[in-house]
């Protein structure tokens, strides 16, 4: 089944558009954060706010765009709605990269003669490379697994071909082949990753504080209009379809707000919920692991690690086959319940939470950790009251990432949910499917509602501390 030429097909698709997504965000992460931090004097909350569009699930920006456009569909409309919700995991690791190093360097090198093109290329670029190359790669990852965005514009992948064929057919065969071939793909460029951070693992120059340099407005000008531009394009654009098609419907016409809300109600709590319960049992499990694999190191550390991070590199559709086959041996009990999806959830999502944490532990384990421990303080007395306090932001961060990425998640909820469950995302994709597109609009605004300002703040957040440190 892997030589056949649909399978061809769905592969070359799908490599085309992880690695045209990738090239596109890694030029708008790189040209966003360099006019963010370097040409307008970027602050926290601006970056928050260019990175706002993580915030739009790429199957609500399809669905919005493809309203607004009816012929909006195909390879580059998929290369659009990935690009435009991806772009922020390259801006934000790059921004706080430039935030953090200053440009002495870059300095040096223009009073030197150097123009400011060579000097990009020659410092600036040099010095960014991890951060963009880390971006890059959670970028392709995103773009080889996602589901909902390919499949709202009618672009076919391997994650589209999975699911369609897993509904489609009585035999499982083939979903399973494709899931195989997926995450041979996925593991390789996991691999990548490793051997990348191997190779970038020297220390970069010491960091100066950045000085102050003031640009020619005409630079600051189009730097303002680029971030607009590429903001407009990742969220305005995408909402204003939204309420543009909510206004249009008549089925929501002569519906009072009081009856809207106690529609979509049930859906929002049912989010809600799934929402904290993933996060709280994704913190749960990340803790112990971050606390094994946090300096200093134990042997099985890198083991455990990378087992951690294997759910997040697989696309969650084939995660979610995966609990299918094996819910139907575990018997009733367990197949489409709450327990199931969560479970699901920490599988997928444990890295979000781990990386913070465990970077709050590395950070919290010197001199306070021996100072307690000189004290009298026990192991555990000292992470209870010491470790574990001064890590509580990056505890809260984790969580709140967890949460976030659980609230859009589509594939595996779609496959895994309890029956009469829905969430914002299946009941938008169930509408949308259906022709209702003024209830699915309605919806699509709520979760962008519910993720938008959190996804800002944290977004903000995680910069400034990039910047700080």
């Amino acid at each position: 089944m892997l030589w056949r030429p649909r399978t061809a097909e769905l592969a070359l698709h799908t490599v085309a558009l992880a690695a045209t997504v990738t090239t596109v965000c890694v030029v708008l992460g790189i040209g966003l954060a360099v006019a963010a931090v370097r040409l307008v004097g970027g602050r926290p909350l601006m970056v928050g706010l260019l990175a706002a569009p993580l915030a739009v699930p790429s199957y609500v920006a399809g669905f919005a765009w493809t309203r607004l456009f009816p012929g909006f569909e195909g390879f580059w409309a998929a290369v659009l709605v990935l690009s435009a919700a991806c772009y922020p995991l390259v801006l934000l690791p790059v921004a706080a990269s430039l935030s953090a190093s200053g440009r002495s360097m870059e300095d040096a090198a223009r009073t030197l003669g150097r123009g400011p093109v060579d000097t990009f290329f020659a410092i600036t670029l040099r010095r960014i490379r991890p951060a963009a190359a880390g971006g890059a790669l959670l970028v392709a990852l995103y773009a080889l697994g996602d589901f909902g965005g390919p499949a709202s514009v009618r672009f076919d992948s391997f994650t589209v071909g999975i699911y369609n064929a897993y509904n489609g057919a009585f035999d499982r065969t083939l979903p399973a082949v494709y899931s195989l071939a997926l995450i041979a793909a996925a593991l390789v460029l996991a691999a990548s990753e490793r051997m990348i951070r191997r190779m970038d693992a020297a220390p970069i120059a010491a960091v100066e504080r950045a000085s102050k340099q003031r640009h020619p407005l005409a630079v600051r000008t189009a730097a303002w209009l680029f971030m607009a531009a590429v903001t407009a394009v990742g969220i305005l654009i995408p909402v204003i379809a939204l309420i543009r098609e909510m206004r249009q419907s008549r089925r929501l016409a002569g519906r009072s707000a009081g009856e809207i809300v106690a529609w979509f109600w049930p859906d929002l709590t049912a989010t809600i919920g799934y929402a904290v319960a993933g996060a709280v049992v994704v913190t749960a499990l990340a803790i112990p692991v971050a606390l094994f694999t946090a300096r200093p190191r134990r042997r099985g550390a890198g083991l455990v690690e990378s087992v951690s991070y294997l759910g997040y590199t697989l696309p969650g559709v084939t995660v979610g086959l995966a609990f299918v086959f094996v819910g139907i041996r575990l018997g009733r009990d367990f197949y489409l319940t709450p327990g199931m999806l969560v479970a699901c959830y920490a599988v997928l999502f444990l890295p979000l939470a781990v990386g913070p944490i465990r970077a709050g532990l590395d950070s919290t384990s010197g001199s306070l950790v021996d100072v307690s421990r000189t004290l009298g303080a026990g192991r555990w007395e000292t992470l209870v009251r010491v470790r574990l306090p001064l890590v509580f932001p990056g505890i809260a961060a984790g969580a709140l990432l967890a949460g976030l990425t659980v609230a859009k998640e589509l594939p595996a909820t779609l496959l895994l949910r309890p029956i009469g469950t829905q969430t914002l995302a299946t009941h938008m994709w169930s509408l949308s499917n259906d022709l209702a597109t003024g209830e699915a609009a309605v919806l699509g605004i709520v979760l962008i509602m519910v993720t938008a300002l959190p996804t800002a703040l944290l977004s903000a957040f995680l910069f400034a501390k990039g910047g700080s440190r």
